[in-house]
């Protein structure tokens, strides 16, 4: 005999599924949106400006979801961060132990983090809001979890590159790392005025113009040979 739910008896609710919170199949999209929403107001207003409350509001959802993802809205700007910067991270530890003494892997590397910036116009002017500014809320967090970190692999793979006399010898692998992040970065940071100044549409063909640029540029300025 089939068993009836009496009326007014809520439905089981498997365990660990807390009441109001989205199931498996929302919670990929439920955090992507908290994702997108936070990443659109913090750079409108900054991060200390910016409520739970006003996050959630704008999402559409309870701010309970934000602590549920997240922990908190420190948490949410981190995630923010490693979504975009973790892959890059994982990507220099490949290449750190790859000690294939045929391997090239600083083009490939290049092309990865330019690529990652394209994909993320809002995080170079997040950079400079809230890690560059002298108010900015999160530089030591982002030096902690991300910058460090990458200075310390970038740095041990063009040492790594030298050692293999792919990469001139007198050059130090610590400047030599600031060199080419400075290459990399700034035009993202400039891409606002590429237009305006320089007359150049900044689009998918000119990113890839400007990753091959880059790329040779480096390559031309660190090759093994006299010294200039």
């Amino acid at each position: 005999m089939r068993k009836t739910r009496r009326p007014g008896k809520q439905p089981h609710r498997p365990a660990g599924q807390p009441r109001g919170r989205p199931g498996a199949r929302q919670a990929a999209d439920v955090r992507q949106r908290l994702l997108a929403t936070a990443r659109r107001l913090f750079i409108a207003q900054g991060f200390a400006a910016v409520s739970i409350r006003a996050i959630a509001t704008e999402t559409g959802v309870n701010p309970a979801m934000i602590h549920y993802y997240f922990r908190s809205k420190q948490g949410l700007y981190e995630a923010m961060l490693s979504d975009a910067i973790g892959p890059i991270l994982v990507r220099l530890r490949a290449s750190l132990e790859d000690n294939r003494a045929a391997t090239d892997p600083l083009p490939g590397l290049m092309e990865t983090y330019m690529h990652m910036l394209a994909e993320n116009p809002w995080l170079p002017q997040l950079i400079m809001r809230e890690v560059f500014s002298e108010q900015g809320a999160f530089r030591e967090t982002f030096v902690r979890l991300f910058a460090a970190r990458g200075e310390n692999l970038a740095s041990r793979i063009l040492a790594q590159e030298q050692a293999a006399g792919r990469l001139r010898a007198n050059l130090d692998p610590r400047l030599l790392t600031l060199s080419m992040l400075s290459l990399m970065l700034f035009p993202f940071f400039a891409m606002p005025v590429i237009k305006p100044v320089f007359g150049i549409e900044p689009d998918p063909a000119f990113i890839e113009r400007l990753i091959r640029h880059t790329q040779q540029l480096f390559s031309a300025a660190t090759a093994p040979g006299e010294t200039p």
